[in-house]
């Protein structure tokens, strides 16, 4: 009799849920299902686009009457990295990085050139290398007029090509 007990106790705790088993069985269920939401996030994650958004390349500098002929604008400067330069025959624009190592030079007025303070590169007021390392001369910038008038600096068309930089969309007739 005491090993019908002994056997129905047994019998008894083992047909009855334990708390370790339920333990168990939920552990793995929350690791399951934890598993797979970050697998569907992860999944939904990649198929996004992965899309900066910056500042435009594209913009507005004023009236061509804004800028005196024969002057260096340096008025785009702290905001926009540009100088505009009016000639008797036009206006063009350019970036205002050095072509040697990416420093920004300054407008030396008394020199008429911009002189690159790292290392010493000078270009004349047509973007030329007249001295130092730089190898090549400073990128003009496409220069457009908008429906109300103003220029419009675009930053993302570049050229330096000599024969190419002084045509169609680097300079504008005014």
């Amino acid at each position: 009799m005491e090993s019908d007990n002994k056997n129905k106790s047994i019998t008894d705790v083992q047909e009855e849920p334990s708390r370790r088993r339920f333990l168990l069985i939920a552990g793995w269920i929350g690791f399951l299902f934890t598993s797979f939401l970050v697998s569907l996030l992860t999944l939904v994650d990649f198929y996004k686009p992965k899309v900066l958004f910056g500042p435009s390349s594209k913009f507005k500098a004023g009236y061509p009457d804004e800028y005196p002929a024969g002057k260096v604008s340096t008025r785009w400067m702290k905001d926009k990295g540009v100088w505009i330069i009016r000639t008797d025959h036009g206006i063009y624009a350019f970036l205002a990085i050095c072509r040697h190592l990416g420093c920004i030079p300054n407008w030396i007025e008394e020199e008429r050139l911009f002189k690159c303070p790292c290392h010493g590169s000078n270009y004349n007021i047509e973007g030329d290398v007249v001295g130092g390392p730089a190898p090549r001369p400073l990128f003009r910038l496409g220069v457009s007029y908008a429906l109300d008038g103003q220029l419009i600096i675009d930053k993302s068309v570049k050229e330096d090509r000599v024969g190419v930089r002084e045509k169609d969309q680097f300079f504008l007739p005014v």
